[in-house]
This record gives structure tokens, C-alpha cells and sequence, in this order.
């Protein structure tokens, strides 16, 4: 009976103890970093009343009697989830994900702590504000350098610290520069003029007499056939010429017709003179290639018979005129005569970059020995030269002609083989325009000169523009800290994928070396060279204010690199990307990372590493002991700390501005309550019964 009573107190005493770890969980509810308890019985002795005996025979073994005499605390752990992250915003407040605690000095001793409440102190120390233990870390030294063989101490926020001044030695560049950047000059042209075809005139540059290309092309087969003949094939290419054509015609016509025949060209037509024999039948010329057949058939047809004694010719056959044909032998672009007579005057007016140029005239004459007239096209060319005071070429690296025809088979696409083109010189301060070229008719009877003022009308195909020029600034710093402005510019050169470069300084500076050069691009768009024009290596220059002399790389790229300066065809936008210099700068706020690193920010611009906070690991965490302030020191069973740094050395992570909530669980300790209240409750009726048969037992002598 008293056993039964004994047993009951065990149970009442311990299970007040579970209430009280219960009533500690749910009082640190909301206390950060808090974590948990958790109670765990275990039963106390039992009285042997009758031991085991062993099996005997064919009888069966019997099992020992014991009695229970009550329970007892098996442990109180502590658990150790992770608590959920409150976020806080504030720069000071650390949170850890990981096993891993804050290590605190206090002066005498070391503590441990899920708490990452943080303040700072009088001093800039980084602190627990409910005892003033100091966070432990390494500092860095005045460069932001964690020295060899540092040591883990007391993390100290220098405000007031000061990051002193740094020279400028480079200069980043980035960006496009406009590949098409070179300088143009005006470009602008007149119709075609043609003239009657020569023998040695190719048969890719002919047209017919109304003034249409006959297409010809290097590569085509040009068929000649009389009827019932076998067909001759005449292979063009790109030097064959109308006398060759004229040769082949020739020699076929001698072999499937008659030796009587001869073939020549007058007066721009293919001609057929029958001087006896048989006659021709049926004369085709015709070209393989369709685009341009009808016009090659319709040039070179003949009656369907050409009788012996008879002599035909095709129709005319045009060129595009050049500066030595008489202009009394030049046709407009649709084969029409200009309708210039002898006396006509010629007007040449126009403005070049805005300013009118005064009236220049000359006076067409049909005698070529008259060296003040207009007899030939090269002489209105050199008239219109001298009108718009042109040099002899366009200045470009090309060498153009100020003043030219456009020769038969040039591959200038844009231009009409037989027009006039005038080029100017690059840039706008020499563009040309209201060009007016008129003859004026000088006995109002015909002809009139019409048609040649209608050709000279003209076409501009390219505008006069700038040389690309382009500039970025920047800042950079002498040792004593002084700004200096210092300005690049480009300026492209005139050749293809080449700049030239210049660099200059804002106030009394005194450049030494290194101002000006030239920078070319490959073809895929990067740098292939940056040159100085005096072989220096660097940019330099005295500030002149006691300073030393500041030399600086100018970092425009590398080939086949597209970090730095570029040259595609987009707008320029090169700049000066960074320079790594700077003035001196005072502590203004810190940042701490996920690594718990914190970051000094300075004023001038300049970041550095200040401090490096550590966490202390344990073999058995759950072995700590909790003292005041929620702080735990280690105890025997907890094993040393191990210093670590967040995230490298340690898995645990630093969260800035957060805080681990308490990982207490409200339904779990009101379920462990009413769980203790029940044993508390059943513990109490068994001494209640106990004693009621106590009272029985003692009534029994009455």
C-alpha cells in the first residue's frame, strides 16, 4: 500500500517539473532565438518480490515478480529547429540558418547565443544589448586585408575612419564607336549621256538608240543564225567588244553564205554589205539569257532577206559618252540630239555650304580650236570644276575626280555609265547644292537646247556630312586627392576601322606624354591596335599643385574582346566606363553579407572590408547550458566551440536584418498540458484511493 502512495509522489512531483518546462516554453514564446525544452521520464527502481526460475523438465520456466516503485526525469532537452526569420529592416538585427551561434566575450569568459538583437556600444563595438557582451570576429586591417595569423576578438565599427586618397592608373572605356563615321562629300550626278558605239566599245556597256541598256552580261551566249544553217555561239565575257562581235558575224556569214560579204560598223551600226554571191536569208543575233533578248534581237535586226549588192544596217548602237566626245555627237539619256548650236551660252550656278557661287557662263562652239568654248564634255566639265573653285580630286583615299563621267562597266551601281559627277569634298563646309546647269538658246529659232538642260538635271546620292566625332569625360585623381577632368575624344580618320584619338585636361595641368595616337578595329568589330603618336606607353601629366606626376592606361579593349570599345554600325556611345581613383572618403554606413562579412561604405564612393563576424560551432549543441540573458556557455558534454566563418568554413548563413523567432510551438505545449495535468490528476486519485483503503484497513479492529 505504501508503494502505491510513494510511487503516486513521484509522478505529482515530476509531473509538476514537466508543467514547469512547459510554462518556461510558452513564457519564452516570443523571446528571440529562443529554443525550446523538452521533458522525458523514465521509471525509477522496482522491488523484486520473486526471481525467474528456469525451465525443468517438461515444465516451463517462470518469469520474475517486480513492483514498480515510481518514476523519475529522464532528461530536459533542449530542441533545436530552426526558428522562423522575422524580418526587421534593421542593419543590426543577424539571424542564423545553420546549427551554428554568435560568439560573445564579456570581458572574462566566452558565450553563445541564437540572439542576433544587436546595438552598438559608446566605442563602435557591436554589443548584446541586455548585458553588453561584445560580438566576436576578426578585424581587417586600414586596407580592408584580414592579416595573416589574425586573431578572433571584440568587432569594433571605426566611425570616423577615414580611406585616404588613391591616384588614377586606369581608365576603363566601353561602348560603340559609328563604324560609318568618315567625313562625305556631296556626291550628285546628271543623266546619262550616250554616243554612237565604236568598234572597241564593249558589249556590256551598249544600248540601243532610244537609250535602253541591251543588258548584256560577262557570261552570256550570244547566238548568230541564218535560216537553214547551223548556228554559231559567240561566248561573252567582260573585255568582249562590238568588234568582236563584228569579227564572229563575219567569219560565219563567209562560211554558211558566200565569200562576198563584208561586215563593219558606221556611224554606231552593225553594217552588212552583200557585195555578191548568194544571199542572206533570215539573220538573227539573239542572246541565251531572256532579261535581256529582246533588246539584243530588236538592235540587231535585218530585212528577212538581204539580196547580193545590197548593204543594211541594224539599228544604232549607243555607249555611254565620255569627256572626249563633241557634245554636237552626244544624245540625252533617251537618245535624243541635246539641241545645242553654235553660240548657245551655257549658265552654271549653285551655292557650296550655303554661300551662292556667282554665275559662271560659257559659250558652245562647234569649232574645237577655240580653247574659250564649249566644244566637248570635257570642257563643260572643267567649266563646271571652275565654277565650284573644286580641286582635282574629292579628297577622300580613293582620289576620285571632282568632275567626272561615269565610265562604261563601273561597278558604281548607283551612278548611270555616261552621267557627270561632281564630288565634293568631305564635310559640310564644303557641301554642294541648287546646282543649275542650263544652256540658254541663243537665236530663239530651233533647235533648242531642251533636251541637253533636261539631262543636266541632278541627282544627289550622298550628302555632305561631319567627320564622326565623338568625346567622353571623366574624372580621375592625382595622390593628394585633387579631381581632374579629363576629356577623350575620337575622331574618325578617314580610312576604314581607323580613329584617331585625343586626350585633353580641364585647368593648369601640364600633359608630359600620351595625348594623342591612333586606334584601328578588326573586322569583327574589336580593337586591333591602340598607338601613341610619340611611342609612349601611358597617358601622363604634372597636376602642378604639388602632386606627383599621374600616369594613367587608357583600357580601350583587346582584340577579339568586345568589353571595351567596339565599331559596329550603331550610334557612337563610347565612354569612359570607370577609372579606379579616388579622394579621400570618411565612413559613412556598413553593410553585412550572408557570410557574414561587413563593408565599410565611404563617402567617396570606396568600399572596404572592415570586419569579419565568426560563429562557433559544437559537437553537442544540446550540451550547452543555459545561463541569463539567453546566453549558453559550454559544459562538459558540449564539447569546445569551433570558431568558423559563415558559409566557408561553416554551413550556417547570416541573415541581415532578421531575426530567429522562438521555435516554441503553442499547440504542442497546450497538448503537452493538458497530457501533464492528466498524469498530474491520476497520480493524485491513486493517493486518494490509497488512502481510503488505509482508512478501511484500520477500521477493520472496531
Amino acid at each position: 500500500m505504501v508503494r502505491s502512495l510513494y510511487s503516486s509522489i513521484s509522478g505529482l512531483r515530476n509531473n509538476q517539473v514537466a508543467l514547469d518546462v512547459t510554462g518556461n516554453n510558452i513564457a519564452n514564446v516570443n523571446t528571440v532565438g529562443f529554443k525550446a525544452g523538452r521533458i522525458t521520464f523514465k521509471e525509477s527502481m522496482s522491488q523484486l518480490l520473486q526471481g525467474a526460475t528456469r525451465p525443468a523438465g517438461n515444465a516451463g520456466g517462470t518469469n520474475p515478480l517486480q513492483i514498480g516503485l515510481g518514476m523519475s526525469i529522464g532528461s530536459i532537452d533542449s530542441m533545436l529547429t530552426q526558428g522562423n526569420l522575422q524580418s526587421t529592416g534593421q542593419i543590426t538585427d543577424l539571424a542564423l540558418e545553420g546549427r551554428a551561434y554568435f560568439a560573445y566575450s564579456s570581458g572574462e569568459g566566452m558565450f553563445y547565443s541564437r540572439n542576433g538583437a544587436l546595438q552598438f556600444d559608446g566605442t563602435g563595438r557591436l554589443v548584446s544589448p541586455t548585458n553588453g557582451f561584445t560580438l566576436q570576429g576578426m578585424m581587417a586591417d586600414s586596407n580592408g586585408v584580414y592579416p595573416p595569423g589574425g586573431k578572433i576578438g571584440d568587432i569594433r565599427i571605426p566611425y570616423g575612419d577615414k580611406a585616404p586618397a588613391k591616384e588614377t592608373t586606369t581608365v576603363n572605356f566601353a561602348s560603340n564607336l559609328e563604324s560609318d563615321s568618315q567625313g562625305l562629300g556631296t556626291v550628285t550626278h546628271t543623266n546619262r549621256f550616250i554616243a554612237r558605239a565604236e568598234e572597241n566599245h564593249t558589249l556590256t556597256s551598249l544600248f540601243d538608240e532610244d537609250g535602253n541598256s541591251l543588258g548584256i552580261r560577262d557570261g552570256d551566249v550570244l547566238t548568230i543564225a541564218v535560216a537553214g544553217e547551223t548556228p554559231q555561239r559567240f561566248h561573252v565575257n567582260e573585255v568582249s567588244t562590238l568588234s568582236d562581235l563584228r569579227d564572229e558575224v563575219l567569219a560565219y556569214l563567209r562560211e554558211q553564205v558566200s565569200d562576198f560579204i563584208n561586215v563593219d560598223i558606221v556611224d554606231g551600226a552593225l553594217t552588212i554589205d552583200v557585195e555578191g554571191g548568194a544571199a542572206i536569208n533570215g539573220l538573227q543575233i539573239t542572246n541565251s539569257r531572256p532579261g535581256s533578248n529582246s533588246q539584243v534581237s530588236n538592235t540587231f535586226s535585218f530585212p528577212p532577206t538581204i539580196e547580193s549588192g545590197q548593204v543594211v544596217s541594224s539599228s544604232g548602237i549607243r555607249t555611254p559618252a565620255t569627256r572626249d566626245h563633241l557634245l554636237e555627237e552626244v544624245f540625252d539619256a533617251a537618245g535624243q540630239p541635246l539641241g545645242l548650236e553654235n553660240g548657245d551660252s551655257i549658265d552654271i550656278n549653285g551655292s557650296v555650304a550655303g554661300s551662292a557661287i556667282s554665275t559662271n557662263t560659257g559659250i558652245y562652239s562647234l569649232d574645237p580650236a577655240d580653247p574659250e568654248t564649249i566644244t566637248t564634255l570635257g570642257d563643260l566639265m572643267n567649266l563646271i570644276q571652275e565654277s565650284f573653285r573644286l580641286p582635282p580630286t574629292d579628297g577622300t583615299t580613293d582620289n576620285n575626280p571632282s568632275v567626272s563621267i561615269n565610265e562604261a562597266d563601273s561597278d558604281n551601281d548607283r551612278i548611270p555609265d555616261g552621267a557627270i559627277v561632281i564630288r565634293g569634298q568631305p564635310e559640310s563646309a564644303f557641301e554642294i547644292t541648287s546646282i543649275s546647269i542650263s544652256a540658254t538658246d541663243s537665236n530663239n529659232e530651233p533647235p533648242s537646247p531642251t533636251r541637253f538642260n533636261a539631262n543636266m538635271g541632278f541627282t544627289e546620292i550622298q550628302r555632305a556630312r561631319d567627320t564622326g566625332v565623338h568625346s567622353t569625360s571623366i574624372e580621375v585623381y592625382d595622390r593628394s586627392g585633387d579631381a581632374h577632368t579629363l576629356t577623350m575624344s575620337f575622331t574618325h580618320s578617314g580610312n576604314p576601322g581607323e580613329w584617331l584619338w585625343e586626350v585633353e585636361m580641364e585647368g593648369g595641368q601640364e600633359i608630359l606624354a600620351g595625348s594623342r595616337g591612333r586606334m584601328t578595329f578588326g573586322q569583327d568589330g574589336s580593337p586591333s591596335s591602340f598607338t601613341y603618336d610619340d611611342s609612349a606607353t601611358a597617358f601622363r601629366f604634372d597636376p602642378n599643385n604639388g602632386s606627383n606626376v599621374v600616369s594613367i592606361n587608357l583600357n580601350v579593349g583587346s582584340p577579339g574582346s568586345f568589353e571595351g570599345i567596339t565599331q559596329f554600325r550603331a550610334p557612337s556611345t563610347t565612354m569612359a566606363r570607370d577609372q579606379d581613383g579616388y579622394p579621400m572618403g570618411r565612413l559613412q554606413e556598413v553593410s553585412i553579407d550572408e557570410s557574414g562579412e561587413i563593408t565599410g561604405i565611404y563617402t567617396n564612393g570606396v568600399n572596404k572590408s572592415i570586419a569579419q563576424i565568426y560563429v562557433a560551432e559544437f559537437n553537442n549543441p544540446a550540451g550547452l547550458m543555459r545561463v541569463s540573458d539567453s546566453m549558453l556557455a559550454t559544459s562538459n558534454n558540449s564539447g569546445e566551440a569551433v570558431m568558423q566563418k559563415p558559409g566557408v568554413g561553416s554551413s550556417t548563413k547570416i541573415k541581415p536584418g532578421a531575426l530567429e523567432m522562438s521555435n516554441v510551438e503553442l499547440a504542442t505545449e497546450f497538448t503537452n498540458m493538458i497530457t501533464t495535468q492528466r498524469g498530474y490528476q491520476a497520480n493524485a486519485r491513486v493517493i486518494t484511493t490509497s488512502d481510503s483503503l488505509l482508512q478501511e484497513l484500520v477500521q477493520l479492529v472496531r
